[in-house]
C-alpha cells in the first residue's frame, strides 16, 4: 500500500543466492522494508558484508529479488515486463563504489555520456554535444574532458563522471553504494559536496548507501541500520543518533572515533562482540543475539518484530523501549551506556 509522498517502497524484500557450500542458500536480504519520499536523501548503514549492496542492486534491478515488491510512484516493477519495465527502470539509477571499474575505459567521457542520452532517444549529435557540456557542467568538470579516456582522469574526476552519466536519463532516485570510499581523502569531502549540491537542485531522491556514519549523519534526513540481511532500526537521522534503541546501533555510534584527543585517549572498545555470523546459517531469533550483550534467552525464540518507539521510530528488539525511554544518547567517540 502506497503511503502519501512515498516515491519508493521497498516491500518485504528477499533476494537469495546460491552458497558454495552445496546445496545451501545465503539470504543476503531478507523481509525488508524501506521508503524514500521525493527528494529525500535516506542512509543505509551497517557492516560489511550484511547486505546493504545486495538491496541497492536489487532495487536498481542487477540483482533478482525471490519475493516482495519494488514500487516505483505507485507502480509495482514486478508487473512490468519489456519496454515498459525498461522505461519505469530507468528513473532508478546507479552510481558503483569503484569508480575504476565502473566506467569502459575504451570509450571516451563524450561517448559514455553519448550512449545514455541514445538510450533515452537523444540521438542528434547536436543535442547530444550541448547536453553532455551541461551533465559535466553540472558535476564541476570542463567541457574538454569529453575527449579524454577514463585511464586518464583521477578518481574524483571518474566518480564525477559516473555521477554524470546516471544524471543523463534525468532519473528520480540515485541509489549510491559507498560512492566516496573508495576515494582519497582529499577528495571525498568534494565529492560528497557535489552530492548535496545535485541533491538540492535537482531534488533527486537518493538511497545513500556507507559505512561512514559521520558522513550518513551529516547528509541524511532518515537513516536505516542493516545487520545479517535485515532492517534492525529506522528513525530520522538526528533521532537515531541521538536516541539509538537497538544495541547493534549503540554499537555502531560507539565506535565512531571522537575527534577530541581527551576523549579517544579514554574510549574503550564498544561492547560488541565476535564476528557476523555465517548468512548461510544465521542465528535463531534475533540474528544480533550472538554479538549482543545484553541477549538472554527470549532473543533465541523468534524474530523480534518491529517496535514503534515514536512516530517514525522503528527497532526489533525485545528491550528497545527500554533502550528508548534511557533519554541517553551515544557520543561520538564514547562507548554505547552500560
Amino acid at each position: 500500500m502506497r503511503e502519501a509522498g512515498d516515491l519508493l517502497r521497498v516491500e518485504n524484500l528477499v533476494t537469495r543466492f546460491k552458497s558454495v557450500e552445496r546445496g545451501k542458500w545465503v539470504t543476503a536480504v531478507d523481509d525488508v522494508s524501506i521508503r524514500l519520499a521525493p527528494g529525500e536523501m535516506v542512509g543505509l548503514v551497517g557492516e560489511s558484508g550484511c547486505g546493504k549492496s545486495t538491496l541497492g542492486r536489487s532495487i536498481v534491478g542487477l540483482e533478482r529479488p525471490q519475493s516482495g515488491r519494488i514500487v516505483l510512484d505507485g507502480v509495482d516493477l514486478s508487473s512490468l515486463r519489456g519496454r515498459a519495465l525498461r522505461e519505469r527502470r530507468r528513473a532508478i539509477q546507479y552510481v558503483f563504489q569503484d569508480p575504476y571499474a565502473s566506467l569502459n575505459d575504451r570509450q571516451t567521457i563524450g561517448e559514455t555520456l553519448a550512449e545514455a542520452l541514445t538510450i533515452i532517444g537523444v540521438k542528434d549529435r547536436e543535442k547530444q554535444r550541448r547536453r553532455i557540456h551541461t551533465l559535466l557542467d553540472q558535476v564541476g568538470l570542463p567541457d574538454g574532458l569529453a575527449e579524454r579516456f577514463p585511464r586518464e582522469l583521477s578518481g574524483g574526476q571518474r566518480q564525477r563522471v559516473a555521477i554524470a552519466r546516471s544524471l543523463a536519463v534525468e532519473p528520480r532516485v540515485l541509489i549510491c553504494d559507498e560512492p566516496v570510499s573508495a576515494l582519497d581523502l582529499s577528495v571525498r569531502a568534494q565529492v560528497m559536496n557535489l552530492f548535496l549540491e545535485l541533491h538540492g537542485n535537482l531534488g533527486v531522491a537518493c538511497l545513500f548507501i556507507a559505512h561512514d556514519l559521520a558522513l550518513v549523519r551529516q547528509a541524511t534526513s532518515r537513516t536505516y541500520v542493516m545487520y545479517l540481511g535485515r532492517i534492525v532500526e529506522d528513525a530520522a537521522s538526528a533521532e537515531l543518533y541521538a536516541r539509538p534503541s537497538h544495541p547493534y546501533t549503540q554499537a555502531l555510534l560507539g565506535s565512531i572515533p571522537s575527534a577530541d584527543p581527551r576523549i579517544e585517549a579514554h574510549r574503550e572498545p564498544p561492547p560488541i562482540f565476535g564476528d557476523i555470523p555465517s548468512p548461510t546459517n544465521p542465528p535463531s531469533g534475533c540474528r544480533f543475539r550472538t554479538r549482543c550483550p545484553r541477549a538472554t534467552e527470549i532473543c533465541a525464540a523468534s524474530p523480534p518484530p518491529p517496535v514503534e518507539l515514536a512516530p517514525g521510530h522503528h527497532a526489533r528488539c525485545v528491550i528497545a523501549a527500554e533502550l528508548h525511554t534511557l533519554h541517553r544518547s551515544v557520543p561520538h567517540g564514547l562507548p554505547m551506556p552500560a
